[in-house]
């Protein structure tokens, strides 16, 4: 069953609150809905989205949205004492997360609090405190709009990137809509606390819970980042760049000259590249809690461009997202990049 609205006005749409609106807004409860849609779309213009809650729509859409109201979830046995939850797109991650929390399985706990929808979990490969939606994901089942068939992608198979997936590359952008996820949880003990100094929170380890980590990751984002339910936003607004170690070589004699040559800066090895923090650089930059008419940098998570006065223009984002990359790259020498995707 699905619902078709003309002229729909997204506003509630995405956690932005852009004033935006589309041609029509497409609702389904039901994978068996995809294929009548997309036939009656033909070749007009249309996206998919979950919760709207890691883009940023510079306009009204000349197309149609559509979204998923596929709620379903399925437990099975997996291999080596494993559970497999599949789980319907159109479910809140963060729902699904105090589920499987409360059913005593590990995986997904770190990720508590990220606003988004189960779909958009695997085509943004969501991640939080050292753990990424890829290493739960077992598969994806989407519907394949080019062959106009339903597919079952295995994780390999989706191409997991930092915050990238084979759904976001430039190829495949558009083909598939995401209808189930399917994670491979355990209910083994295996918290995963060797980031953002989540192993200082907890006095004995080996009593821990689903459910006591996700309350510990719920507590230090609420006091870190705005409630989209509140301040419009959408999320951590850029990716934190991974530079070659030539590049990080030079960033940390950059950061001695600009901040004192006892400064230093964080970095995360990765293989043979170095993570930095994108929030890092936009403080030290100047721009915490900085603010261009109705749009600002978080003051406690400069990471995050709010829509402060709740009248923010595209414009407006489109503003301090350019001043913030052109500060940062004049001050350390690194461009950073959105992780917002950009919709006009």
């Amino acid at each position: 069953m699905h619902t078709v609205i003309p002229d729909y006005n997204m506003k509630m749409q995405n956690t932005f609150r852009m004033n935006v609106s589309c041609k029509g807004w497409i609702e389904y409860t039901d994978a068996s809905d995809l294929p009548g849609i997309i036939a009656t779309l033909g070749d007009t213009d249309f996206i998919h989205i979950g919760q709207g809650s890691n883009m940023l729509f510079l306009g009204n859409y000349n197309g149609s949205v559509l979204h998923s109201r596929i709620l379903t979830l399925e437990t099975s046995p997996g291999e080596n004492a494993t559970t497999l939850v599949r789980a319907g797109a159109g479910i809140s991650m963060d729902s699904l997360i105090e589920h499987t929390c409360g059913a005593g399985l590990w995986g997904l706990e770190n990720l508590s609090g990220i606003p988004g929808e189960v779909g958009a979990s695997a085509v943004q490969n969501v991640g939080a405190y050292g753990v990424e939606a890829k290493d739960a994901i077992v598969s994806v089942d989407c519907y394949d709009t080019f062959e106009r068939r339903f597919v079952t992608l295995s994780n390999s198979d989706c191409k997991f990137g930092y915050r990238d997936s084979l759904f976001k590359s430039a190829e495949f952008k558009g083909r598939y809509i995401v209808t189930h996820v399917t994670y491979r949880l355990s209910a083994s003990g295996c918290p995963v606390l060797d980031y953002g100094h989540l192993n200082d929170c907890f006095d004995n380890v080996s009593t821990l819970t689903p459910s006591l980590v996700r309350n510990r990751i719920l507590e230090i984002r609420s006091k870190k980042l705005p409630d989209v339910e509140k301040v419009g936003s959408a999320g951590s607004f850029f990716k934190n760049p991974v530079v070659d170690a030539e590049t990080h070589a030079d960033f940390v004699q950059r950061v001695k000259t600009v901040l004192g040559s006892d400064a230093t800066a964080p970095a995360f090895k990765v293989g043979e590249c170095y993570k930095l923090s994108a929030a890092w650089l936009i403080d030290r930059a100047g721009l915490k809690g900085y603010q261009i008419g109705n749009v600002a940098t978080w003051h406690t998570q400069p990471l995050v461009i709010v829509n402060a006065t709740g009248k923010a223009s595209p414009e407006e984002v489109l503003q301090l997202e350019n001043l913030i990359i052109e500060r940062v790259r004049d001050t350390f020498g690194i461009t950073l990049h959105p992780e917002v995707e950009h919709i006009d």
